[in-house]
Order: structure tokens, then sequence, then C-alpha cells
């Protein structure tokens, strides 16, 4: 399953869509620790299967989904046989709404539906995937992402509201919960669009209507991460897309991206990303050039 692997780093290659990738895997074989930008669903079908994510060992039954955050260090034991789907997908497709780029942050580091739990959500989350499987494997390249992606959303906005209705506003009543979940899809919407701005914790939970303390509060308990630690990774994918212009020299990189000196830029991407901004930007120009050579 994994076709490129740069230490941890796994380069994710996308062909049937530009959106997915989609396995339905048979293989016994475990997979080492890795990460990658895209996020992850597995979801086995016939026998267990053990996910190590976050430092924390998931056995996964069949019927359990399991969703993994972009960017999150995960490795997999495979039992002798089983089936079981694995499915990478561009986080960037849903980040475009902002209810969905906030559904994104509640799988940070994973969300697991566990179907022993509640068999009706996972039952019907499976059911898309099986119906992304029929779409990605369909060889009708018209409309195909397009109806990908219409599947997908339905997926991550079921996936959401039992997160935010079951999991995390559990003691609040409906009327409060709905008033939360809409204050933070706007923060996450503002952090979003202004990530590359001196943003401060005081701004930031102004936009929420909550004092900076109990924001602060909030804002971990509902998406498991600190709102510099959100920020800070909003400021990497971006770098990131800015990387793959050779143009655009580091040192105007780091700016761009909200860092206030090229030497904090360096070190924070190094630590997110395993390796420096140069050698991220070599690493992915030589993997640009070799497809390229490839579908010549």
């Amino acid at each position: 399953m994994i076709e490129t692997l740069h230490g941890t780093r796994e380069t994710v290659n996308f062909r049937s869509s530009s959106l997915i990738r989609f396995y339905r895997n048979e293989e016994a074989d475990d997979y080492p620790p890795h990460w990658h930008i895209q996020g992850e669903i597995i979801a086995p079908l016939v026998n267990s299967y053990q996910v190590t994510v976050a430092g924390q060992v998931l056995e996964l039954s069949p019927g359990d989904v399991l969703i993994i955050a972009s960017g999150e260090l995960h490795s997999i034991r495979a039992p002798g046989a089983g089936i079981r789907y694995i499915v990478n997908f561009s986080t960037g497709m849903l980040e475009q709404l902002p209810d969905l780029a906030f559904i994104l942050s509640l799988t940070r580091p994973y969300i697991l539906f566990s179907a022993s739990v509640s068999s009706g959500i996972t039952t019907e989350l499976v059911e898309l995937l099986r119906r992304v499987e029929s779409e990605y494997n369909s060889g009708t390249e018209m409309f195909r992402d397009a109806a990908i992606c219409s599947l997908l959303t339905r997926f991550f906005l079921l996936a959401g509201r039992y997160a935010v209705n079951v999991e995390k506003f559990r003691s609040l009543t409906p009327p409060k919960r709905q008033e939360y979940v809409n204050r933070f899809v706007s923060v996450c919407d503002y952090i979003n669009n202004h990530c590359t701005e001196n943003l401060t914790l005081e701004q930031v939970s102004e936009q929420a209507g909550f004092s900076k303390y109990h924001f602060a509060r909030l804002f971990r308990d509902l998406t498991g991460t600190t709102v510099h630690n959100y920020l800070t990774n909003r400021r990497i994918l971006y770098a990131q897309s800015l990387l793959a212009d050779k143009s655009v020299s580091i040192t105007e990189v780091s700016m761009r991206s909200g860092f206030n000196s090229l030497a904090t830029f360096n070190r924070i991407f190094k630590r997110q990303v395993g390796r420096t901004p140069t050698e991220y930007r070599k690493l992915n120009c030589r993997y640009r050039v070799d497809i390229d050579r490839s579908q010549a």
C-alpha cells in the first residue's frame, strides 16, 4: 500500500481520482510508522485490524470506522487474513466549506466510530464508503470526482454531527450545543482565512465571544489541540503549498506563512514535517519530475 516512503513521510499518489486513493485491502502486510499530508479512513470489513496512532493502540473490528487526521504518525498491524477499506483523502476539498473544515478539526488526532457502540452511524458510514468504492472503480471518468466529493461530503457530515452530538457536547442542551457549534465553525474559518496574520488568542477568542481563558479550554476540549498548535498547523500547510513554487524563496515562504523569523520557521517546519523547507522542496520537486517522466 505504501508506494513512496522517505523516512516516515509517505507520498500518496492519487491516480483514478484527484480527491482520494481508495484500497480494498486484503494484504497481510504490516506498515511501519508513517504519516502523510492527506487524511486517512480505515474500515475493516472482515477480521480485525490494529492501528497505532498518536501513541494509542486501537483494535478495530469489522464495522468500525477510523478517521486519522492529516499529518498524524500511525502504524498498522494486519492479521493473517482479512479485508478492509483504506482511503487517503485530500483535505483541501473539504476545507472549502467552514462547516467541513470544522469537522476536520474534530478528527485530530483521530476519531473512532465503534460498531459495538453505535452500529447505526457506522453502518451508514461503511455504506457510503462502499458507494465511493463503486464510483472509484467504475471506469467512468465523467463527473467521477464530483460524485466522490458528494459522497465524502455526506460521509463527513454524518461523522461530524455524531461527533458533536455524542462525543464533544454530551452535557449541553441542544440549543446551547448548536450555539457552540456555530461559534466554533466561525472561529475555525476565521483562523483558516487569517492564519498568515499575527493572530493572538485575544483576537480569536473575541471572534468566538468568549473570554480568552474560557475559549482556550473549550477549544482544546473540542478539537484536541491548542489554539496555538492549530494556528501553527494551518501555517505549515500554507507554507507547503508555497514551497511548490520554486520562484518563491524560503525566506519569503516563511514571511508569507506568518512566521516571525526564518529560524523559527525552519525549526517548526522540520519538527512538523520531518524535513527542512529546503529538503521538502527538493524532495517534492524531484518527485514531480519523476511522475512527469513516467507519464510521458
